[in-house]
């Protein structure tokens, strides 16, 4: 019996199909993308004479280290990641109540109608009439007093945390980005957390609901109740 010959196959079109399927993966599939952390730098400024320097005391600073070892020290003691969030907790809120029960903790000064007309004519007068190479820093001082009456006349007086509190972070060269990044969380968690009660208190929806720009007034508000002043120390070797 002869042997039969067998049929090529008709692989002319196989190089078709494959780049067809090439293209189709690449448009459908979709890239990870890194996302950044939004963060503004402060940037050096010089002072103007006429404005009164705050005093910035050990009580309004909430040191947060995170070292080569990938060791957490709040405020120089070691601490679990874990417990990270209720220290921050308590930095905003154990001096809330504007009694000022806990001394090592920011102090609370109550915001009124007579306060926010002060500070607003001051600065006023500044931008006017001071140095105009100081005009613009004046100007953004005002900026924020105008937010606060935005804040009281909506809300009437209220109890806001000292200006100079702030959070201090600070990392060694070798810390890990993982914990870097817990860190961050940590923070960004607390202020959202107290915002959304504070949108709780006032019969708004929640604070991740609202519109950046339907609801900017409402954003800005909560921003001055519940400020988020995080910065980067210089890295310690």
């Amino acid at each position: 019996m002869a042997a039969r010959k067998l049929e090529e196959i008709n692989a002319g079109s196989m190089a078709d199909i494959a780049f067809l399927l090439l293209i189709f993966f690449l448009v459908t599939t979709t890239m990870e993308v890194d996302a950044g952390i939004s963060r503004n730098l402060p940037l050096k400024r010089e002072l103007d004479p006429n404005v009164p320097i705050p005093d910035v005391h050990d009580r309004d600073i909430l040191i947060i280290m995170a070292n080569s070892r990938d060791e957490l020290l709040v405020e120089g003691e070691f601490m679990l990641i874990e417990d990270l969030e209720e220290k921050v907790r308590d930095f905003y809120l154990a001096n809330a109540n504007g009694q000022d029960n806990n001394q090592k903790m920011p102090e609370y000064k109550r915001v009124d109608g007579n306060t926010i007309q002060a500070s607003l004519a001051f600065y006023k007068n500044l931008v006017e009439n001071g140095p105009k190479d100081q005009a613009e820093i004046n100007r953004e001082e005002m900026n924020k007093w105008e937010k606060r009456k935005a804040t009281f006349d909506e809300i009437g007086p209220y109890s806001e945390i000292s200006n100079s509190a702030l959070i201090q972070l600070k990392n060694q060269s070798n810390t890990s980005y993982g914990l870097y990044i817990q860190i961050q969380d940590v923070l960004k968690k607390v202020v959202n957390d107290l915002r959304n009660e504070k949108c709780a208190e006032l019969g708004w929806e929640e604070y991740k609901s609202l519109d950046p720009i339907d609801d900017r007034d409402k954003i800005e508000m909560l921003q001055v109740l519940v400020p988020e002043r995080i910065i980067e120390a210089k890295i310690e070797l």
